[in-house]
């Protein structure tokens, strides 16, 4: 092998940053892009109507002036000028595709209720629009599935289009006309207008709700008109005066991001996401034939997985100028990481159980921070965004253990109350309902498990006194196996592992780690730092722990976690927040030592409760300096 003074023209690149994990590199820049000047419309025009994507729009009519019939097809490069309208007009809007569009009302130069369709080459008079209307919003993903909302003189109503017919729906919650809007029939959003708004409405193939409203209240502006309802760009408008202001909608917020290159008012406007735009055409105030494209400069994993991500730069050799060092990136080895903050819970709970992965996730039980009864019967599921409540579980305790995925788990035994304390009472959860199945015995709390609902393991917790009992569980009987070497309870973590190849790490008072091959439990290497009750995720060859309780008195949360790689725990980013009595001894669910999520827990004290979720995203890759000379 040579070594790198020995090859012959190899060029070191530069770097001023380090790589960082997939998850940071999409968070880092979010909404990154610029405009850039791409080839001119023939005609300039403004109070256009615009439909497509940015490799395929069409724009239609508006004001030369005279009033235009004139249609262009754009096809990522170029405008090619298309078939005529049948009837010239202005002050008008689309819906649908390149090859597939209908195009309602205008200025003709009165006001018109005249409709007409595009299939790729032509353009045929359908049934007109119900009521005759300049400045109508339009949205839709073809011709025959098409959503109309206000419009001049000013109304609320909407109509949906089916190829034939139109059909009253939702009214609008604020009258507005000259909006722009993006989506589907039943996905919809409806962006600003005028009487001059910044106001925001999403419709959900029914009613239409008031979302977060942009940052600058414009009218005659544009978006990215094939978009999801919760991935848009919006740019241009009226503020009064021309702006070049766009904005990026990712579905609760909007962000303003680079500017355009020429600020316009009723431009046409393009495109398929927060990530990819056209803007073309409108008034800057004289009419342009100016176009311009939106690129995207960040991370998009649409077109970049995470798998593809690693894959790049594993193998890579550099310069980081900023410290002064050549670096290799290496396959393996600890994982480079961090935690960012998910969505809370409902409210602060301790000592929940729970099972699934990092972005679906089902819990049951817990106590709540204050409040009767202490310990409750509340489920949530957690979608990688939100939380949403679900049914509750048959008999309300904590210091429950889960184990199974989001749709098909089990919660076991836990500490009830009065009038019994702890108990064994154990409960499926179908997707949909929790149905009392075999009870664990010995009773217990505290426990630590692994597997899936058909092939599971529950081992330790405090019956009292503490146990070292090991049970498997098969989907309707539990079964006596070999116990842990030393009993415990409150573990690092619920779920480590499967029914044949478990982790089970630290415990109260017990700092060991043992592993579990199926039929018997070995010591392994410990933790660095001594803590219970903490979060843990993983398998048995790939695991992470955090946070957890350092000893006794008091709840000494510590905010330390360690990746485990199969034969000893490596020290990686701390977690936001420390905390203990993470949902019964560290309610935490993910696949290996680069996936996790940590939920709920006490602070401080068991009335200082935390709701906070924080998600774990790492990197399958290492960076190592080369020693130089």
């Amino acid at each position: 092998m040579s070594n790198y003074k020995g090859i012959k023209g190899f060029q070191v690149q530069t770097r001023t940053e380090d790589p960082v994990p997939y998850a940071q590199a999409l968070a880092d820049n979010p909404y990154a892009g610029a405009w850039a000047s791409a080839a001119n419309m023939n005609t300039a025009r403004d109070n256009l109507a615009s439909v497509g994507t940015t490799t395929a729009a069409l724009g239609s009519g508006g004001f030369e002036p005279p009033l235009s019939a004139k249609s262009e097809e754009w096809d990522g490069s170029s405008w090619t000028e298309g078939n005529d309208l049948n009837t010239a007009r202005s002050h008008f809007h689309g819906a649908g595709v390149q090859t597939s569009a209908i195009v309602v009302g205008g200025e003709s130069p009165s006001l018109t209720n005249a409709a007409e369709e595009y299939d790729g080459t032509s353009y045929t008079t359908v049934t007109a629009y119900p009521g005759s209307k300049a400045s109508i919003g339009a949205l839709g993903a073809t011709n025959t599935a098409a959503l109309f909302m206000g419009g001049y003189p000013v109304t609320t109503e909407s109509f949906e289009y089916d190829g034939t017919n139109y059909t009253e729906g939702g009214d609008l919650n604020t009258g507005r006309e000259d909006m722009a809007a993006a989506g589907t029939q039943t996905a919809g959003i409806a962006i600003g207008g005028s009487p001059r708004t910044a106001v925001v409405e999403q419709y959900n193939g029914s009613a239409w709700t008031e979302v977060s409203d942009l940052n600058t209240a414009r009218n005659g502006l544009a978006a990215s008109h094939q978009s999801s309802y919760t991935s848009v760009l919006a740019f241009g408008g009226n503020v009064p005066g021309t702006t070049a202001v766009t904005e990026s909608w990712d579905g609760s917020s909007w962000t303003e991001v680079a500017d355009l290159a020429t600020a316009r008012y009723d431009l046409g406007g393009s495109g398929n996401s927060n990530q990819s735009a056209l803007a073309f055409a409108g008034g800057t105030p004289s009419r342009t034939t100016a176009t311009e494209l939106w690129t995207f400069s960040g991370l998009d994993p649409s077109s970049t997985p995470a798998a593809d991500y690693a894959d790049a730069i594993i193998g890579d050799f550099y310069y980081n100028s900023t410290t002064g060092q050549f670096k290799t990136v290496n396959d393996g080895g600890p994982p480079i990481g961090s935690w960012s903050s998910g969505g809370n819970l409902p409210t602060n709970y301790i000592n929940q159980g729970a099972f699934g992965g990092r972005d679906s996730v089902t819990t049951g039980g817990g106590s709540k921070a204050s409040g009767s009864p202490a310990r409750v019967g509340d489920s949530f599921q957690y979608d990688g965004a939100s939380w949403s409540e679900i049914a509750e579980l048959n008999t309300g305790r904590d210091q429950l253990v889960g184990l199974g995925t989001q749709n098909s788990g089990l919660v076991a035994a836990g500490y009830r109350g009065t009038p019994t304390a702890t108990v064994g009472i154990c409960e499926n959860w179908n997707g949909s309902s929790w149905t009392e199945v075999a009870d664990l015995s010995p009773v217990r709390t505290g426990a630590g498990s692994a597997g899936v609902y058909t092939a599971g393991l529950v081992f330790g917790g405090n019956v009292p006194p503490l146990t070292a009992s090991t049970m498997t569980w098969d989907g309707s009987a539990w079964t006596e196996v070999n116990d842990l070497n030393s009993a415990r309870n409150r573990f690092m973590g619920q779920a480590i592992g499967t029914q044949t190849a478990a982790l089970a790490v630290s415990g109260e008072g017990v700092n060991g780690t043992e592993s579990w091959n199926g039929t018997s439990w070995t010591e392994v290497n410990d933790m660095n730092t001594v803590r219970h009750l903490g979060g843990g995720s993983g398998i048995q060859t790939s695991a992470i722990v955090s946070t957890g309780r350092t000893g006794a008195p008091g709840y000494n949360p510590n905010a330390a976690c360690e990746s485990w790689d199969g034969t000893s725990f490596t020290e990686v980013a701390d977690v936001s927040s420390a905390r203990a009595y993470l949902s019964s001894a560290g309610t935490a669910a993910g696949n290996t030592n680069s996936e996790s999520i940590i939920f709920g827990g006490a602070t401080t004290s068991s009335t200082a409760n935390t709701a906070a979720t924080e998600e774990w995203n790492a990197a399958d890759f290492q960076i190592k300096s080369v020693t130089t000379s």
